[in-house]
This record gives structure tokens, C-alpha cells and sequence, in this order.
């Protein structure tokens, strides 16, 4: 219950993430940017700057044709959503969910 509580705090006062279009992977993320790579229309990869600190890459797949994949929603107010939670298995093990541009622990 403590644990929740001083998430939804600091969820409350978090930054809000934003989204891009790009063509191609940026040769530099930004820190709070959830690039969407597509070509024509047709999105194949999420990347984002892990949220808790440590700086690494995540590569989601948007592919449902490979295992595992994600989905993206842009939310009123155009704020990006993506489903399923995103898990670390190696390094930080962050474990978050992207709902309405917010980083929500798990």
C-alpha cells in the first residue's frame, strides 16, 4: 500500500513523455521521447531511454507477426500509450507501464 502511494506521488509530479514519427533510429535519444519508427505508414519499433536512470535503449517490437510485440495508442491530448508493460530481464529490471505519456511502475 506504501509502495503504491509513493508511486502515484511520484507519477503525479513526473515528467510527461512525448512521442515522434521518424523514418529511422536517432543517432541520440532524447530522454523523454518515445520514438515511433515507421515508413510509410507501416510502424515497426518503439525506442525510448529506459526511465529509471540507467540510460539504456529499449527497443519495442510493433510487429505482430514477431514475439513479443507491443502496441501504441495515442491518447486524447495526444499522449502516447503502450501495451504491454515494458520488463528489463537484465541491468536495472525496470519493470513500467507507458499510459497517457507517464511512466507507471510495476
Amino acid at each position: 500500500m506504501i509502495r503504491r502511494l509513493h508511486n502515484w506521488f511520484k507519477d503525479l509530479f513526473s515528467k510527461t513523455y512525448s512521442y515522434k514519427y521518424m523514418d529511422e533510429v536517432p543517432d541520440k535519444l532524447k530522454q523523454d521521447v518515445i520514438y515511433l519508427i515507421c515508413h510509410e505508414s507501416y510502424y515497426w519499433q518503439a525506442i525510448m531511454i529506459c526511465p529509471c536512470g540507467c540510460k539504456k535503449q529499449l527497443h519495442m517490437n510493433l510487429i505482430c507477426d514477431y514475439k513479443p510485440y507491443w502496441k501504441f495508442k495515442i491518447e486524447k491530448r495526444g499522449r502516447i500509450s503502450l501495451t504491454p508493460s515494458i520488463q528489463r530481464a537484465v541491468g536495472c529490471k525496470s519493470h513500467f507501464f507507458v499510459r497517457k505519456g507517464k511512466i507507471v511502475w510495476a
